[in-house]
């Protein structure tokens, strides 16, 4: 079944929001900012004008829920959006006639269909790309905004699964041939991480007086999901860390349907001898 924007959107606060209440703590946050996030999600309530910013309107600001892919995109959305839309039409068109076939010649053995699609290629450009339109579209619809600003929460959702991190030790100019253990460990989590791109969290950085903090969840299918909070008055310390340190790329990733039909032979009519009709 096809997803809502208001399914995918409240799917990402609930995820969100049930980070922070199994402890997730704010990046570059003080205890104090803890409170003010927890006690934003506790308040917020969807806008009743669903075409309209914020997406949540809070007790004392507001939370603003957008997407980002680090796919190839156009005013019409990206590729990868696309193509699984169209993979998914072939793959009910598979199914339909798959159930016409089995309903004429019943297969009591099971019978298997697939649909698949390898997707238009993912670039960390892209990503940034696609972040920073997606940004400054937001921040021109809270500049017409008229309520209260008081505290704004940004809360980005990256769902394609293809960025990808790794140490850089690119410019450290190290010493070939040696050993140096663990020192060149790759990071635990594989998946993208916001608050190890130094990149976009200097961007970030630059509407420090707008927006207060960043909620960014990645639905990762294959590292796993991840809530990270930020607080951006302190994005400078977080850069002190992270600046440099990490670089990112996209691997190749399609999608693939799997459909499995088996026949059932009817009940038994009639009577309570066993015998069909």
């Amino acid at each position: 079944m096809k997803e809502t924007h208001e399914i995918i959107q409240q799917n990402c606060f609930d995820h969100v929001f049930g980070s922070i209440q199994s402890g997730k703590l704010c990046y570059g946050g003080s205890i104090e900012d803890d409170d003010i996030i927890e006690q934003l999600f506790r308040t917020a309530n969807p806008n009743p004008n669903l075409n309209k910013f914020p997406d949540f309107i809070c007790e004392k600001g507001f939370i603003e829920h957008f997407e980002v892919t680090s796919s190839r995109s156009n005013k019409n959305g990206s590729f990868m959006r696309r193509e699984k839309a169209e993979l998914h039409k072939e793959a009910m068109a598979k199914q339909a006639e798959m159930m016409l076939d089995m309903n004429s010649e019943p297969c009591f053995e099971g019978k298997t269909e697939t649909a698949e699609k390898l997707h238009s290629v993912h670039t960390y450009d892209y990503f940034v790309l696609s972040f920073k339109r997606a940004w400054e579209h937001h921040i021109e619809s809270y500049e017409k905004y008229s309520g209260d600003k008081s505290t704004g929460i940004f809360m980005v959702h990256y769902h394609d699964s293809a960025l990808k991190q790794d140490t850089d030790f690119s410019t450290l100019n190290l010493k070939l041939g040696i050993y140096y253990g663990d020192l060149l460990k790759k990071p635990d989590y594989r998946g993208y991480q916001l608050t190890h791109d130094g990149n976009l969290l200097e961007y970030i950085y630059q509407f420090r007086d707008k927006i207060q903090y960043v909620a960014f969840y990645n639905h990762d299918g294959f590292n796993g999901d991840l809530c990270e909070l930020i607080c951006v008055e302190n994005i400078p310390e977080l850069l002190k860390l992270a600046k440099n340190k990490f670089r990112f790329h996209c691997g190749q990733i399609g999608t693939k349907h799997i459909l499995f039909g088996i026949s059932v032979p009817n009940p038994p009519k009639g009577g309570n001898n066993g015998d069909q009709t």
